[in-house]
């Protein structure tokens, strides 16, 4: 992010730099993208700066810097404008146009994604050309943003001019940065959607006190899952955590056999890419080859019956857990729906997360919230159960159809869903299979 030689206009670029894997070495490449390359409409030229104010980029970015640093992107956030003001950078408004760019974090890296407008007012004089997908680490978006934000605020005191408040907010947030407990507040606020101070002091009181209980990592995935309405969801998981000898009713209690980790890798990961190579450490040691998993051979390695994932009991609660037993081993496993192949999935996700997590918190969820933790589990699940080196001899196609894929995904006991994500993950398909019905 450069362009703070002056609060009134100056010549802005926002430069990501998206770092991809692109051979076998697994060794990360970087290369600039530019979100501010635009035509200009009058001038017909391109260029890679925008001649803009950074004063109300400044504004919206203290504004908002707790969602953006913590806030991951809601299922369909599309359809929630809040959620778009407060990650969308063309709501920073100030009567410029500015980059149709989304910031979503998954607590250790932020994703940027823009794309250009289709459909532009006539009345903008420029339009934004570049389509970006990139992932900066969380750490070097605080540093771009503080170093930002010093510019600016240097820039406005050299000039003298009158302070409109924004100096002493960017102070606030920086001494509650510094505060490891007003920032763990604000960090749940952000992750629930509220602005700081807006959260209710109810809703607050209990979340710190749920975060003691089951454990403060476990908090997090739970309120970037169900925001704002989390109250009656921890009643059902705090009676569920009282289980006694015997899982309450809708669960089973599991054994996960003991795994060495695998060596430390010394280049850069990514979550999906640490969940996948588990996984085939797991298939491995555990002596699974590239066979089909199924029922009876997961319930044998759980230590429980197969039965778990063919019958129908579930349990009033928006996404599976795992509730760990005061001795951390075992673990209750609860669904929420009766689905096998989702249950399949839900159960391979907690084993995952139990074999990699080493904080030994209570409760296990596995969520829907698009959290590095849950990017892991997800990725984990997927290669567990279906391995893409023989989803790929089974397929034997590179252009599968919906049979191949209905074929593939009874012969692995999964979704058909699974098996396109699995392919598109892989490069195997188009991002539009995913669109494809079930």
């Amino acid at each position: 992010m450069e362009g703070t030689r002056s609060p009134s206009k100056v010549r802005a670029t926002f430069v990501c730099s998206r770092r991809r894997a692109p051979d076998a070495t697994r060794r990360f490449v970087t290369r600039q993208e530019y979100l501010t390359r635009l035509d200009d409409l009058g001038a017909h030229t391109v260029s890679n700066q925008v001649r803009a104010s950074a004063w109300p980029l400044a504004v919206w970015l203290t504004a908002n810097w707790w969602r953006l640093r913590w806030e991951p992107a809601p299922v369909r956030w599309w359809n929630d404008p809040d959620w778009r003001m407060a990650h969308c950078l063309a709501a920073a408004g100030g009567g410029y146009v500015w980059p149709n760019a989304i910031f979503a974090s998954d607590g250790d890296a932020v994703e940027i994604v823009a794309k250009p407008k289709s459909n532009g007012a006539r009345f903008e004089p420029i339009c934004y050309i570049n389509q970006v997908q990139a992932r900066i680490t969380t750490t070097e978006f605080e540093q771009k943003v503080d170093a930002f934000m010093e510019g600016v605020l240097d820039r406005r005191q050299t000039l003298q001019l009158a302070d409109d408040g924004l100096p002493g907010l960017w102070a606030e947030i920086l001494k509650e940065r510094s505060d490891a407990e007003v920032a763990q507040q604000r960090k749940l606020e952000a992750m629930a959607g509220f602005e700081p101070d807006q959260a209710p002091e109810e809703w607050l009181k209990n979340r710190l006190e749920d975060s003691d209980h089951l454990g403060s990592g476990a908090l997090t995935e739970m309120v970037a899952e169900t925001r704002q309405n989390t109250g009656a969801v921890w009643n059902t998981i705090r009676e569920l955590g009282r289980a006694g000898t015997k899982p309450k009713p809708g669960g089973f209690r599991a054994r996960v056999p003991e795994l060495p980790m695998p060596p430390a890798v010394a280049v850069e990961r990514l979550p999906w890419e640490n969940g996948a190579d588990l996984a085939r450490h797991a298939r491995k040691h555990w002596d699974l080859g590239a066979k089909p998993i199924r029922n009876r051979t997961l319930g044998d390695l759980l230590a429980a019956n197969a039965a778990a994932f063919s019958d129908h009991s579930s349990v009033p609660i928006p996404m599976p857990l795992g509730i760990r037993t005061k001795k951390h081993d075992p673990f209750d496993i609860y669904f929420n729906r009766p689905n096998p192949t989702t249950r399949r999935f839900a159960a391979s996700r907690l084993l995952g997360d139990h074999l990699y997590f080493t904080n030994q918190e209570r409760l296990i969820p596995a969520t829907r919230a698009r959290t590095s933790r849950q990017q892991f589990q997800r990725s984990f699940a997927r290669e567990f159960l279906c391995p893409i080196d023989a989803l790929l001899e089974k397929i034997q196609t590179t252009q599968p159809d919906e049979d191949d894929i209905s074929e593939a995904a009874g012969y692995f006991h999964v979704s058909p869903l699974l098996i396109r994500t699995t392919l598109v993950n892989n490069k195997q398909l188009g991002r539009e299979a995913l669109t494809w019905p079930d």
